[in-house]
């Protein structure tokens, strides 16, 4: 290691405190918030979808369908370690795997409920780089078990003290990569400005693509934790 590099490293923040940063950089510890989702597959007409969510700590989340009209109330909740989807069409509440892709599109269930890198991933910052001309650091993450969607993942994260993701690759235990998230679009969304915008591509599909982007969002909201059960999922509380 050339030692420019070196005192770069012992400039910078922690892997640990970089990646803390970057997990609360699109939504806080607490919010609630509106998302589109666009689904593009080759030869195939594009497939549009809007949803709420809430989002409470780490552990906690659920996002619910608004449109189109023939999938409202369609809905996927997380709590803790377990994932389940309400399908209204058959009135009924499944357990699903964070590996499974969350509404079809490119983004798995861990990915929309993945609440905090840092806990399912250990950090080590590998340098710096620029991205596009955004100067970045660079880290790479491995995951701490096999129960996690990706075994590891490449992460850049701006360095000019906002630590708002730029762009991420996940790959498997064998190195092979299977997606690329590009995280764009800074605006000021509710109360503050941050990410708007994540793009997953498909390595293993050219010209699959799913976008999600944040159209509303409200901070530090007080939310009942019975919400996130089961038995409220498949009531649409």
């Amino acid at each position: 290691m050339s030692s420019l590099l070196l005192c770069l490293l012992l400039a910078a923040p922690t892997a640990e405190a970089i990646v803390r940063q970057a997990d609360r950089a699109v939504l806080g510890e607490n919010a609630t918030y509106t998302l589109r989702m666009t689904v593009e597959r080759p030869g195939r007409a594009e497939r549009v979808v809007e949803m709420r969510g809430w989002k409470k700590g780490d552990d906690l989340g659920l996002v619910r369908y608004t449109a189109p009209a023939r999938e409202r109330n369609t809905a996927y909740l997380r709590n803790g370690d377990s994932t389940w989807l309400y399908l209204p069409a058959g009135e009924k509440v499944v357990r699903v795997g964070p590996k499974q892709n969350f509404g079809g599109g490119d983004f798995s269930n861990g990915d929309i409920f993945r609440l905090s890198l840092i806990k399912d991933y250990d950090p080590t910052l590998v340098g710096e780089e620029s991205l596009d001309g955004i100067p970045c650091y660079r880290l790479d993450l491995k995951a701490k078990d096999r129960s996690v969607a990706y075994d590891r993942v490449v992460y850049w994260v701006r360095r000019d003290g906002t630590f708002y993701p730029v762009r991420a690759d996940y790959h498997t235990l064998s190195g092979k990569k299977l997606k690329s998230l590009a995280v764009s679009k800074i605006a000021r969304v509710g109360s503050r400005e941050r990410p708007t915008v994540l793009a997953m591509e498909s390595a293993l599909e050219t010209g699959s693509r799913t976008t999600l982007e944040f159209l509303a969002i409200e901070d530090d909201v007080k939310m009942d934790d019975r919400i996130f059960t089961p038995s409220a999922l498949e009531k649409g509380e």
